[in-house]
């Protein structure tokens, strides 16, 4: 099985890609902002490059389980950044303003929308328009290697990491409490 994050990352690139068809079967690529890599010309590219623990969901109650009552999934929150690469600067805002819609208009993707393989694991993924600071941009384009461009921030909640151990911790069967007669 794919690991949870990747799921996550494809699902949103088909599901870009599925509403947005009449502007080519391939025009949005899942890729890394690192300074190595070179990013495609005329080319939407939506770049995972942060992964955190959910702070709401972080103290999650034990859930039952075969083997007891187990560790819940580990929630996430992915960040991405999604950008345009092109020479034409209305092209590039064109196109983020189709990724726009396309978010803004489904934010909550259900058991319908995602891939059965991830939707065995998730109930729904939900995307978020995020805006990081000036700084916070600045400091994501810095740590890459690569100068600031046009881009959209999102987040991405939650994408459950089951642990790779249950040990269940049992089951109460039966609560009894005995009293008997104290003389005194």
């Amino acid at each position: 099985m794919a690991p949870v994050i990747d799921l996550v990352s494809k699902a949103l690139v088909e599901h870009l890609l599925s509403r947005t068809s009449d502007l080519g079967a391939s025009w949005v690529d899942l890729t890394s902002l690192e300074s190595g890599g070179t990013l495609t010309a005329n080319h939407l590219h939506v770049c995972l490059y942060a992964v955190e623990e959910h702070d709401h969901l972080r103290n999650a109650p034990l859930v039952e389980s075969p083997a007891g009552w187990v560790r819940p999934p580990l929630a996430l929150r992915l960040r991405y950044v999604v950008t345009y690469v092109s020479t034409l600067h209305a092209e590039v805002q064109a196109r983020l303003a189709r990724v726009l819609q396309v978010f803004y208009s489904t934010p909550v993707l259900g058991p319908d929308d995602l891939p059965p393989e991830l939707a065995a694991l998730v109930q729904r993924i939900t995307i978020r328009l995020e805006t990081p600071t000036d700084e916070q941009r600045n400091q994501i384009w810095t740590a890459f290697g690569r100068g600031m461009r046009l881009a959209l921030y999102y987040l991405v909640d939650v994408a459950p990491v089951p642990p790779i151990e249950q040990e269940g911790a049992g089951t109460v069967r039966e609560h009894r409490v005995e009293y008997a007669a104290v003389r005194g």
